[in-house]
């Protein structure tokens, strides 16, 4: 079963990173509640998205200027801004589990002493901080990565990470990371379609400002791809079509036997293989599932 993710404690609901939204995030009957954290000058880990406190809080100045008592004097919604000791007992009170992002650099030692083995991921675009914590402690830990690079899977096991957290994702992915034994949380999911989407796509866990609204969709069984209800590609259904590659691993091939790049109307140039029938031919699609590395070329021959 996916992990349903409340993001910034459930920020649709509740003040963001907020023991209200901790709260929130239960009620919705979420598996984990991800927070931000950062480092006050006096050295505690409080919870808090920015660099300053202007946009969430009734306070002005950055964290790093602000003592822990300067910052818990703010406002958080209703109730003083938390720091991750006080979250991390709540959570653990609600038998909630806890994505921990580190918003800066440094913390690794902090957060390795102040956060439980047990039902815990750390995550943070800083991935030389993953790397460094996992040296230091046992705990789970996640890439983020806001755009898609070309290599997700290799910048991951170069962290030496247990997981991807992507804000954008394609099918090549899912396949590639789990073939690694990487899991894969894609976010911020907002709406019950996309979240659906991407389950039938692989995904581990999803990230959501409304966990209230993504719960009815994780309960959902995923429906499978087949050729009669594949709704969200324009499927082929070609002759002996089984649908195993609907979402080619191969994409973009850029062979130009198989596709060819197409503009559209707002000018964006973008790879085409909808008339492509190479991985759909039964033998193809059983070659390609047992040997997943295979290259175009080697697809190719096998038709023949």
């Amino acid at each position: 079963m996916a992990l349903l993710i409340s993001h910034r404690t459930a920020s649709a609901l509740a003040a963001e990173n907020s023991l209200e939204g901790i709260n929130a995030t239960k009620s919705c009957q979420a598996d984990y509640v991800h927070m931000d954290v950062r480092l006050s000058r006096d050295g505690e880990l409080v919870l808090m998205h920015d660099e300053s406190v202007d946009r969430t809080t009734d306070g002005k100045g950055k964290v790093e200027d602000l003592d822990c008592t300067e910052i818990q004097a703010l406002h958080v919604g209703n109730r003083p801004v938390p720091t991750l000791a006080e979250a991390l007992i709540l959570s653990r009170e609600l038998e909630l589990g806890v994505v921990i992002e580190m918003r800066e650099e440094g913390l690794e030692a902090l957060v390795a002493e102040a956060v439980p083995k047990e039902k815990s991921i750390i995550t943070s675009s800083f991935h030389a901080s993953l790397r460094e914590i996992k040296h230091i402690s046992d705990l789970k830990t996640g890439i983020i990565i806001t755009s898609l690079p070309i290599k997700p899977v290799e910048l991951a096991l170069w962290a030496q990470a247990d997981a991807i957290f992507p804000k954008r994702v394609n099918p090549r992915l899912f396949k590639e990371a789990h073939q690694m034994g990487l899991e894969v949380y894609p976010g911020v999911v907002n709406t019950a379609a996309q979240a659906s989407w991407l389950l039938r796509l692989g995904a581990d866990g999803l990230l959501t400002d409304n966990p209230c609204l993504i719960r009815e969709a994780l309960d959902q069984p995923v429906m499978a791809t087949g050729r009669s209800n594949c709704e969200y590609y324009p499927c082929h259904h070609f002759e002996g079509q089984d649908c195993t590659h609907c979402f080619c691993p191969l994409y973009p091939c850029k062979d130009e036997e198989l596709g060819r790049f197409v503009i559209t109307k707002r000018g964006k140039r973008f790879w085409s293989c909808i008339d492509c029938k190479l991985v759909h031919l039964p033998n193809v699609a059983k070659y390609l599932s047992e040997h997943p590395e295979s290259t175009t070329e080697e697809l190719k021959a096998l038709r023949e």
